[in-house]
């Protein structure tokens, strides 16, 4: 088994520098047997989002690895984002509660805001309202959202919460607002890019 490095959030908890991201991955077995491959050469992060529609799978496969002794659950790492259908504080709390049961899990390690826009959704689930062939827009402030997240992050259900595919403004605006500053930044980045810089 490899060792894979870690680094400390400011939570105190230890985030894997690698990791099984699952986007993609929609065949449920084949995702079961990467998952246990992944954990069996020394992989303990495990990235998925409802938007993925990996949450099912990945939940079901660490379970059986946590229930045939390959794993403890304290020794996984669980990444899963909100999905940008889900920002109003009611529906953040919902969909957080819906998730720990399709992750099987009593908590998520991170969690992030998986985009700053925030669209409406049809009625009864999280499928996105299209009008005239668009999204339809939603005028949810990504600070009422974030709000949402602390409290849960303050019960325990979300160890430690970030943000993913936000800007440098909207970032700072969060900082400048936010009663628990954001534990983790997922960006994209290049090299050389001007952005990093900030971001550190």
């Amino acid at each position: 088994m490899v060792k894979i490095d870690s680094i400390a959030l400011p939570t105190g908890a230890s985030l894997p520098l690698l990791g099984l991201g699952t986007w993609l991955s929609k065949d449920e077995r084949q995702l079961h047997r990467a998952i246990e491959a992944a954990i069996d050469v020394g992989y303990r992060l495990f990235d998925t989002a409802f938007l993925y529609e990996t949450e099912a799978g990945v939940g079901n496969a660490l379970f059986d690895c946590i229930q045939s002794g390959r794993v403890k659950r304290e020794d996984l790492f669980i990444t899963t984002k909100l999905p940008f259908t889900a920002h109003t504080p009611s529906d953040v709390v919902d969909v957080v509660e819906q998730q720990l049961r399709t992750l099987k899990t009593g908590y998520i390690d991170l969690y992030l805001i998986h985009c700053p826009c925030a669209t409406k959704h049809k009625d009864g689930s999280y499928v996105p309202l299209v009008e005239d062939g668009r999204f339809a827009v939603d005028d949810v402030d990504y600070l009422d959202t974030w709000k949402a997240l602390e409290k849960l992050h303050k019960q325990g259900k979300l160890k430690a919460i970030g943000l993913s595919n936000f800007n440098e403004e909207q970032i700072q605006r969060v900082y400048d607002h936010a009663e628990i500053k954001p534990h983790n930044l997922q960006i994209c980045s290049f090299p050389f890019s001007v952005i990093l810089e900030y971001f550190q």
